[in-house]
């Protein structure tokens, strides 16, 4: 009850007053701030954070309303207030007091120069959080919903807007301190604007030029050199086709040549079924005995003949009814056929010619450069029969080779080719015939007569402009910086940041854990209640997310937005992210439509057609006749209060630091907090925790301050690095967005330290050599190195702390 009466009375000589029963807040000079309804909203909006003192919240959102000063010369009510207060023993140096009122009324300027979709609506809601974050509460967030309760039924009302003690100028340096804190954070319009649009306080800059593959150790085969160029990728994904579906029959002597299928021994060894009839006149006990002795006889069966390796010559039909598709179509069979020819158990020589009308060319169908060259081989002649007639495919010695001919189907139905077909039967043994509409067959020539052997029917609009998802892991750590982010996986498991649960940013399954996107757009795991959160991905592109899982080992995210279509695949036992980007698949100016998970597939609807993705085969299995399952869930949605009550720890993040010190005790002062050993019942169970004023008994002075400079520029590239802090010896802190202090002695022999940055329960830290100490949600219930609190309090942090002092 006292907290919510010291909070929202309303201070004797204080700049506002209530009005109406406290319906609404106002100036005391009678001009309106807000509404009681407008106010409840935005302390809401807040209160995950702690609630701020309510001067600066009232004056932020006279503001936002433009009823604030508009310049630091025109604040008569502030510069009144000041003027008014009856002097204490405690009071601040004017000119400290007025610069701080100058700063907070130019943080009010700042605010006021923003456009009114920024300071308006939702947007505002954000403007309060970003303002307040990181600065120390006047209520903890702990208490701060219950108060708000309390206050927004009505039930105090009366005593609300009863004047409570006596205002003092201690009490408004504190209050305009946090606008003048927010001021040294944005200075100007553009800086608040960017950070509220962006959630970065300076664009990032431009990525430097990346240095050029590594020659491969091993030579790529055709099919990889010819996937890897845009020209030939849909050519090449065809013959891939059609080396899995095109059956090459192997070449025998004759039937009466080899006895196939006879007995070739009698032999001691073998299976049941060909043992000797004689074998079962024994009786059943010798059997037996026959049988385990190795005694019984059985039959061996006659081996086949190994194939016979003849030359292969393949003829491709390069005339008038093969340009276009058929072409393609064609020399893609070409490629099919001269694979299987060099399998190991069929290898054989294969030779290649382009059949014009006249004349045969030779083609290299073993390089790149010669396959694209053999795309260029046109012929304006209506089929290719002369040019058939002058190989000599009619004489009896042209019956040694298997000449394989690829012509189009209604090119060799004419009779003008036909009849050159049945004339070169002695030597032509293959005829593959292909069509527009995708049909391809196979036939033999045997004894004058012609025999269809396959016959497949394919896509050919699918398969030839059909684009392979680009498969890449993301890329490792930065080799430079904190010694922290140069191990995977990280030492210690992460504190929850930035974190606001909804059906559009997370996943949550029993078995699994729970899996988010942050604010900051950083991937998140929390494989068990006990423990905190691995870090998947350090930053995932913005866009719309959808969630799915094989309920086992891995869980699926895809990513859509303006020309983006990314689908990452994350291993999560083992911590690591697979991609598969699949931007090519969109097509101005089809757009994602909608998109369901089912059997560990995504269907992507767009325009007319439906995208369908294997996320456990990292593949496209369709891309137009997919079947939409419109009645099937999106994802794996969250239970919110079970995911909740799965990553709550009960703690909080320093989100901006502001000041970083050193006392007169050698503690690490982090903005009023200090790093300490909290005493238990014994040394060895000593907890180490971040501490403010009132949880402890001795709060030594600062002595050692530390001045905050830029970070420096070969860390600049990492977003998640923010702030840096240095002591005049050369030691340094590095604020670390993600909740992470990373500490850099000038000694050298001390390790880099890093301890995460959390407030209301035990911390944890890690050093350099691997030791990691504290509370075991954060490092993990059986660390490979662990030191007790104190001792690595002692054997680190105090001598990072003590050349500071």
């Amino acid at each position: 009850m006292s907290s919510i009466l010291s909070y929202f009375q309303q201070p004797r000589g204080h700049f506002w007053q209530w009005a109406e029963e406290g319906r609404f807040v106002e100036w005391y000079n009678g001009n309106t701030i807000g509404y009681r309804e407008e106010l409840i909203r935005v302390l809401r909006a807040v209160a995950e954070q702690g609630l701020p003192p309510l001067a600066p919240v009232l004056l932020l959102l006279a503001a936002c309303a433009d009823t604030a000063p508009a310049a630091p010369g025109q604040a008569p009510v502030l510069d009144g207030l000041l003027q008014d207060l009856p002097p204490g023993n405690d009071d601040p140096k004017p000119q400290v007091l007025r610069r701080c009122l100058v700063q907070a009324v130019g943080f009010l300027v700042v605010v006021r120069g923003l456009p009114p979709t920024l300071r308006t609506g939702e947007p505002k809601l954000h403007l309060f959080r970003e303002v307040f974050v990181g600065q120390a509460p006047q209520i903890q967030a702990n208490l701060a919903s219950n108060i708000l309760d309390l206050w927004d039924s009505g039930r105090l009302d009366t005593k609300l807007v009863q004047s409570a003690n006596q205002l003092t100028r201690r009490t408004v340096l504190q209050e305009l301190d946090c606008l003048a804190q927010a001021f040294h954070r944005f200075p100007t319009t553009e800086q608040l604007a960017l950070r509220l649009r962006t959630g970065l306080d300076q664009l990032p800059a431009s990525l430097p030029t990346p240095e050029p593959p590594a020659v491969p150790d091993q030579p790529l085969s055709l099919f990889e050199q010819l996937a890897q160029d845009q020209r030939t990728t849909g050519l090449v994904n065809l013959a891939q086709h059609l080396v899995a579906a095109l059956h090459v029959p192997m070449h025998t002597h004759g039937a009466s040549d080899h006895p196939l299928g006879g007995v070739a021994d009698i032999t001691n060894r073998g299976n049941f079924d060909r043992l000797l009839l004689s074998e079962l006149a024994h009786d059943d006990l010798s059997l037996t005995a026959r049988l385990v002795n190795n005694e019984a006889l059985y039959l061996r069966r006659e081996e086949p003949p190994r194939p016979q390796a003849r030359p292969r010559v393949v003829l491709l039909d390069t005339t008038l009814r093969l340009w276009g598709t058929p072409r393609v179509f064609g020399l893609a069979a070409a490629l099919a056929w001269a694979y299987h020819a060099q399998l190991p158990r069929t290898r054989a020589a294969l030779t290649a010619y382009s059949l014009g009308g006249q004349a045969s060319t030779p083609l290299d169908l073993d390089s790149f450069e010669g396959v694209v060259q053999a795309l260029g081989c046109l012929d304006p002649a209506l089929h290719c029969g002369p040019a058939l007639a002058a190989l000599g495919l009619d004489q009896p010695a042209a019956a040694g080779t298997d000449y394989l001919l690829i012509t189009d189907a209604e090119a060799a139905q004419q009779p003008a080719l036909s009849q050159r077909l049945a004339a070169a039967q002695p030597g032509l043994r293959y005829l593959l015939t292909v069509s527009r509409a995708g049909a391809l067959e196979l036939f033999e020539y045997q004894n004058n007569h012609r025999t269809l052997l396959s016959t497949s029917r394919y896509d050919l609009d699918e398969l030839l402009t059909a684009r392979r998802p680009r498969r890449t892991v993301p890329a490792l750590p930065p080799l430079v910086g904190p010694a922290f982010l140069k191990c995977v996986p990280a030492p210690l498991y992460f504190p929850t940041v930035s974190l606001r649960l909804s059906g559009r940013n997370a996943l949550f399954h029993p078995r699994l854990g729970g899996l988010a996107v942050t604010d900051t757009r950083r991937v998140l795991y929390w494989p068990e209640r006990s423990t905190g959160a691995r870090e998947l991905l350090p930053t995932i592109e913005a866009g719309t997310y959808y969630f799915g899982s094989d309920a086992e080992t891995e869980a699926y995210i895809l990513v859509s937005g303006p020309g983006l279509l990314r689908v990452y695949c994350f291993s999560l036992r083992k911590g690591s992210a697979e991609l598969i980007d699949l931007a090519d698949e969109l097509d101005e100016p089809e757009q994602v439509i909608k998109v369901a998970f089912k059997d560990n597939c995504y269907y992507v609807r767009r325009g007319g057609s439906t995208l369908l993705v294997d996320c456990q085969q990292r593949a496209v299995l369709g891309r137009r006749d997919a079947a939409f399952p419109y009645h099937h869930p999106v994802g794996l949605l969250p239970e919110f209060g079970s995911f909740k009550r799965f990553i709550n720890n009960g703690y909080s993040v320093f989100h901006r630091i502001s000041n970083i010190s050193v006392n007169g005790a050698g503690e690490l002062l982090v903005d009023g907090y200090a790093l300490r050993l909290k005493n238990q019942s014994l040394p060895t169970t000593h907890q180490l925790q971040f501490l403010s004023r009132i949880d402890s008994d001795s709060n030594p002075s600062p002595r050692a301050k530390a001045t905050a400079v830029d970070v420096a520029p070969a860390e600049a590239s990492n977003a998640s690095l923010v702030r840096r802090f240095a002591w005049p010896d050369g030691s340094e802190a590095v604020v670390d967005t993600r909740g992470l202090l990373h500490l850099r002695s000038a000694d050298a022999s001390v390790p880099e330290l890093t301890v995460l940055l959390v407030i209301g329960q035990p911390t944890a830290a890690w050093a350099a050599n691997g030791i990691v100490t504290g509370s075991s949600y954060f490092t993990g219930h059986h660390p490979a190195q662990q030191l007790a609190p104190s001792n690595f309090y002692q054997q680190y942090l105090q001598r990072f702390t003590a050349p500071l002092v």
